[in-house]
């Protein structure tokens, strides 16, 4: 569980609750009315200590610690944007430590994460959640340019069989503020109440991803209105997200 709120270039715009959600998130994980996980199977970094080397030693001890049948999940709220030196306008997800222009040279590339979370989900056969808040606003480099819409579109891209829970669709951004939870992103502030049991449209005591999707559109569209953010959803949509 990732959340950077507070970058240490002066040139990457602070966030204000990126490191608020991902506590929130590690609490629904711990919590009794959660999925009861320990302590010893969390990792969690927020701001200085969510650095871009950290950020690979944690999926190395997914990759070395999840065995078939096992539920992994990565979690990241912060920035996401696009390299503008190249064609390809790579995607990378931007850690405490980042440069706030060759993102090459320290920010994490979203192709050697796909390959982690591919390889976790194809080789180690686990069950793999990955949830992103990574498209918050903000002047980056790669703002002219398209950079923040181009990641959300390489980070949208599946394979194998993982899910994956987006803040908002690629030409969007996450939208954070004090009227979520005294200081929380919209995203993740309903995302953790809906894991809680509010998506749990049925009533069955469980939490499907459609279900968890609706809740999360319904709610967002609601609350900012005018404002477009609509959450992607990338998965089996029966797929049972966590039990009430």
């Amino acid at each position: 569980v990732f959340g950077v709120s507070d970058y240490q270039s002066p040139k990457i715009p602070d966030l204000q609750y990126a490191d608020k959600d991902a506590l929130a998130f590690v609490e629904w994980l711990k919590s009794s009315e959660g999925l009861q996980i320990s302590e010893d199977n969390i990792k969690l970094y927020t701001n200085e200590t969510a650095t871009t080397a950290q950020l690979d030693v944690a999926l190395d001890w997914l990759l070395e610690k999840c065995k078939t049948g096992d539920k992994a999940f990565f979690y990241f709220s912060g920035h996401g944007d696009a390299e503008n030196s190249t064609r390809s306008k790579r995607g990378f997800l931007l850690c405490y430590d980042s440069p706030p222009n060759n993102y090459a040279a320290g920010a994490y590339g979203l192709i050697y994460f796909q390959d982690k979370i591919s390889t976790l989900s194809l080789e180690n056969n686990a069950k793999v959640i990955v949830i992103l808040d990574a498209c918050r606003a903000g002047k980056l480099a790669g703002s002219q340019n398209g950079g923040t819409q181009a990641t959300a579109a390489e980070l949208a891209q599946q394979y194998g069989n993982e899910i994956k829970l987006l803040s908002c669709q690629p030409d969007e951004n996450s939208i954070e503020g004090r009227q979520w939870g005294n200081g929380r992103g919209v995203f993740s502030y309903y995302l953790t109440d809906g894991l809680y049991g509010l998506a749990d449209g049925n009533k069955d005591d469980t939490i499907s991803l459609l279900e968890l999707g609706r809740y999360l559109q319904d709610k967002i569209r609601f609350d900012i209105d005018p404002i477009p953010q609509t959450p992607m959803i990338i998965g089996r949509s029966g797929e049972k997200i966590s039990t009430v």
